[in-house]
């Protein structure tokens, strides 16, 4: 494909961050009724079942929505991998770190929520020990597989500190490798039933999780964005190579 071409679907890709933002929001938060998410710990599955899937039906429809907007995550993080190349064009150990991460915390992005999806279709069906048994298993991977994220963070942020690129300023970097080491206290959840640290708590939900979407992916996203203008040092990198392929 030509330059402008290849650009054009750089930005489609780009454009994939922001729309895995507003739809988990929507699905996961809204139609999901995860603002904040339902206490699990220390309560029975009658309890947990008629304070939550039996009280929202919708909630269905929001994990589905879940499953399919959080592999958009998939992509972005492909590009990002791609601008994480060295000068001959190859990706090292850094860009894999943020590649692999990136796949990973997208399938549990989608594979969680199916899980609760069936969750909330099967309420009236099967015993509320089972569907709460499910909710919080799945939880504890959602949350307490943390590293996978933090693998992806920490290698963007020591390749964007260590490259000297000029595509994403250094205190971005820095903003990475902080939210990722910031996930730590998720592995409280399970034995958290109140407080900061609970699975809906200040920290282990509104803080970490508000700072991976905003704090990460607002300025990764401003800068891939810019990266891909026509005088952006990604648009300027495309023209080269093209150039010199003719």
């Amino acid at each position: 494909m030509n330059a402008e071409t290849e650009i054009t679907v750089k930005k489609a890709i780009a454009a994939c961050g922001p729309l895995f933002v507003i739809g988990y929001i929507l699905c996961f938060g809204v139609l999901g009724h995860n603002i904040p998410p339902p206490q699990m710990v220390g309560i029975t599955g009658e309890e947990f079942v008629a304070s939550y899937y039996g009280r929202y039906p919708e909630i269905a429809v929001g994990m589905i929505g879940c499953a399919v907007v959080g592999l958009l995550y998939l992509p972005w993080s492909c590009l990002l991998a791609s601008m994480l190349r060295d000068k001959q064009g190859n990706l090292g150990p850094l860009g894999l770190m943020e590649l692999s991460g990136g796949l990973l915390t997208a399938w549990l992005l989608a594979f969680c929520p199916a899980l609760w999806a069936a969750c909330s279709l099967m309420v009236g069906s099967v015993d509320a020990d089972v569907i709460h048994l499910l909710h919080m298993g799945t939880w504890i991977i959602y949350d307490c597989t943390f590293m996978i994220t933090t693998v992806q963070l920490t290698g963007l942020g020591v390749y964007v500190i260590l490259s000297k690129q000029t595509t994403f300023p250094v205190w971005t970097g820095w903003s990475a490798i902080a939210i990722g080491a910031g996930f730590l206290p998720l592995v409280l959840v399970p034995f958290v039933s109140e407080g900061p640290f609970a699975v809906n708590g200040v920290w282990n939900f509104y803080i970490i999780f508000g700072s991976w979407l905003f704090a990460f992916f607002v300025p990764f996203s401003y800068y891939m964005f810019k990266a891909l203008s026509p005088n952006g040092e990604e648009a300027r990198h495309i023209a080269q190579r093209r150039a010199m392929a003719a």
